[in-house]
């Protein structure tokens, strides 16, 4: 990397260094186009900084006034295998054994610690690909959702530390991926296993196949895996539709997904499982229930103060929450007019005013057993059902009871 001073260009000596006179500006050629160099006042003396994405300078001043730089371009010059050999005074092929921990690799104790030790000081990092295309196994596994995945939302956070548990008890790696559409489907390097969550790149899936990579599908159905986890939303509406009907409710509404959502399975599972357990109790539904939601104030005056229904089951937690929002400005009391179940329960259901009745899936469960079944898949072991449905609770808390006695729509004389 060239330095320019004034209108001269300088290039660094043998061991990496320039000089330049104290007070003076540098510039040179960098990751973004330019090195931005600046003068910093520390006490009594100035000291040049350089500031520039994926390159670390270090400066001293000499007694002489004039200025010794040296730098480290982390693009230009990395730490490598043969730099922790020289400084250990081994192989690199030593070095390779013992930091990927060969168990038939014999040396001495001495000799392991000195070169774990110094490409810890140096900050060596093995080359993911150099290392992926040496080994028949790379005990590594990736992680590819929607590049619109909030890693904090829903059963997500949950799902991660059931696939983390059981990959990381396994001695597995775990990358996660949310490339963009302009991105390649697929990173470069090698990698043994694949949990797809909701919504992936179509392309990344394709590519998947492609490369006979195994993989499977952790709350979402594409591509060709070796299996899918699911919830048993199926479980769970049917367990909600029961409750309410055995506390007298006769007219329920459905709260229905958004339209974001409506390619999930779990807005099919859950919508006709409603239909179908509504008609066999016998109540009447509510307008609604077949149309995305797109306001929850007008869906509680169409379904509650219009229609007269007494319970509202939603398509999930955001829903939920709006609810209890849209019921306050209408001034109906949860569950005195009218009861409120939904599904999901994660933060902040259990808080709300008054605490959400809710239907429950294990996330951490959910992600336990899709990587159970993808490690077991790698080790080529007998493979169970193609699809497992994870079953759903009920969670009773302070937002569902018994219907009124008299609904929101005839105390108020129709009026809404």
């Amino acid at each position: 990397m060239k330095l320019r001073y004034q209108s001269t260009l300088l290039e660094p000596d043998p061991e990496g260094r320039v000089k330049v006179a104290s007070g003076h500006p540098v510039s040179g050629p960098g990751v973004s186009g330019v090195l931005g160099c600046r003068e910093v006042k520390t006490g009594a003396a100035d000291v040049l900084a350089v500031d520039l994405a994926c390159r670390t300078g270090q400066f001293t001043t000499e007694e002489s006034g004039v200025r010794t730089a040296h730098w480290r371009s982390a693009l230009a010059r990395r730490v490598t295998i043969t730099d922790v050999a020289k400084e250990c005074g081994v192989t690199p092929a030593t070095v390779s054994r013992v930091l990927n921990a060969k168990k038939s690799f014999s040396a001495s104790e001495a000799v392991r610690t000195r070169i774990v030790e110094t490409a810890q000081r140096l900050g060596y990092v093995p080359d993911l690909a150099a290392r992926s295309l040496n080994r028949q196994s790379t005990r590594i596994i990736g992680v590819f959702a929607s590049p619109e995945t909030h890693l904090g939302q829903g059963i997500n956070e949950s799902l991660f530390e059931g696939l983390a548990e059981v990959f990381h008890a396994g001695d597995f790696e775990v990358f996660f991926q949310l490339a963009g559409v302009k991105r390649a489907p697929l990173p470069f390097w090698r990698f043994d296993g694949a949990i797809l969550l909701q919504s992936p790149r179509p392309d990344a899936v394709k590519e998947l196949d492609r490369r006979q990579v195994p993989y499977v599908c952790v709350n979402e159905q594409v591509g060709t895996p070796l299996a899918s986890v699911l919830a048993d939303d199926a479980m769970g509406m049917r367990r909600a539709v029961e409750h309410l009907a055995s506390l007298g409710h006769r007219k329920i509404a459905y709260a229905n997904a958004r339209a974001a959502y409506l390619t999930h399975h779990s807005v099919t599972d859950r919508y006709e499982t409603f239909l179908a357990v509504s008609q066999e109790r016998g109540l009447e539904l509510a307008r609604g229930h077949d149309l995305p939601l797109t306001s929850a104030l007008e869906f509680l005056r169409t379904a509650v103060l219009g229609d007269g229904a007494t319970a509202v089951i939603t398509y999930d937690h955001h829903i939920a929450v709006m609810m209890v929002g849209a019921a306050y400005q209408l001034g109906l009391r949860i569950p005195v007019d009218f009861s409120l179940i939904g599904f999901n329960d994660v933060f902040p259901a259990a808080l709300m005013g008054p605490p959400l009745s809710m239907i429950s899936v294990s996330g951490q469960e959910m992600g336990r057993v899709g990587a159970d079944i993808l490690l077991n898949g790698l080790l080529n072991a007998r493979q169970g059902p193609a699809e497992v449905r994870m079953p759903e609770d009920l969670i009773l808390r302070a937002s569902t009871g018994s219907p009124p006695l008299v609904s929101p729509r005839t105390s108020r004389g129709g009026r809404f």
